[in-house]
């Protein structure tokens, strides 16, 4: 009898949440990952997950097994990696989920860069505007912008962006310009993220609830949009100085504007972490620093 055979499939299912998201990170069927779960209870004579149509869980038997195998994972690691010393090539795929112009322009380099350090690693980039659930889905990596709110993400800052509120002078010539964030809701606003615009008003933070007739998660269909003249928007500064250099946007409340928007790097929070994500990690994070 081997018996290491399903550990591996088992911690995955626990770490990633599911049966399916641990097929694919493990790059196997979700066929495989059932089979070996069902014939390590079957070795076990004990059932480690409770299955409903919705989601699995751990039993308190399978939450005892997985502590135990955590822990010998981990030092069966340390053990590997103290044997094979620093110079340890990592390998093996990296899933990373982003989206904008930003990650596509400043951040996508960066990495191209540290797998030509590494190249037997391999990256895979989804650019999406969904919320991905990181576990359940198979990724490693999130690169966010704005505020984090989920506190079973671990979130580290890359770097902050300055929000800034354009429209066209034509615009501004039609409609005329707020002198206040509180006369925004009597203009037409171009709304990206989301309708609550955050200002800088007598040293507080405050809300302004917008509406319009325009509403994208695509930053440049929000730069088009402005362009066009259809409203007034509310994006990052890197995404429309270069329209505000060449004089076809112009700035708007600059003085209350906040800079408090930064760009995460985020993952779940795993008691074993690959090699290569570890070094990704710490490659992003001095990069931009």
């Amino acid at each position: 009898m081997n018996i290491w055979q399903g550990l591996e499939e088992f911690i995955h299912v626990v770490e990633q949440g599911n049966f399916t998201a641990a097929a694919q990170a493990m790059d196997v069927s979700t066929s495989h990952i059932s089979r070996q779960i069902k014939q390590l209870e079957q070795r076990l004579g004990t059932v480690l997950f409770k299955r409903t149509t919705r989601k699995i869980t751990l039993t308190d038997a399978g939450k005892q097994y997985s502590h135990k195998l955590k822990t010998i994972r981990q030092e069966l690691l340390e053990s590997t990696n103290l044997l094979q010393g620093s110079n340890q090539q990592p390998k093996g795929l990296i899933r990373l989920t982003s989206a904008g112009a930003f990650v596509a322009n400043h951040i996508a380099p960066v990495i191209a860069q540290f797998i030509k350090r590494y190249p037997e690693v391999k990256i895979e980039i989804d650019f999406n505007n969904r919320n991905i659930n990181l576990i359940e889905e198979g990724y490693d990596l999130a690169i966010r912008f704005g505020r984090m709110n989920d506190s079973s993400l671990i979130a580290r800052p890359l770097t902050t962006r300055t929000m800034s509120l354009v429209a066209t002078p034509q615009y501004i010539k039609n409609h005329g310009e707020p002198l206040l964030p509180g006369q925004l809701p009597n203009f037409n606003c171009i709304v990206a993220v989301t309708n609550r615009w955050r200002f800088k008003i007598e040293d507080n933070i405050q809300e302004i609830k917008v509406q319009g007739n325009w509403k994208s998660n695509h930053g440049q269909a929000v730069i088009n949009a402005c362009l066009a003249d259809l409203g007034i928007a509310h994006l990052a500064t890197d995404l429309v100085q270069e329209y505000v250099d060449k004089g076809q946007l112009v700035y708007l409340l600059e003085q209350f504007q906040v800079s408090d928007n930064a760009t995460w790097l985020v993952y779940p929070q795993k008691d074993l972490m690959p090699h290569r994500v570890r070094l990704l990690i710490d490659f992003l994070l001095a990069h931009f620093k």
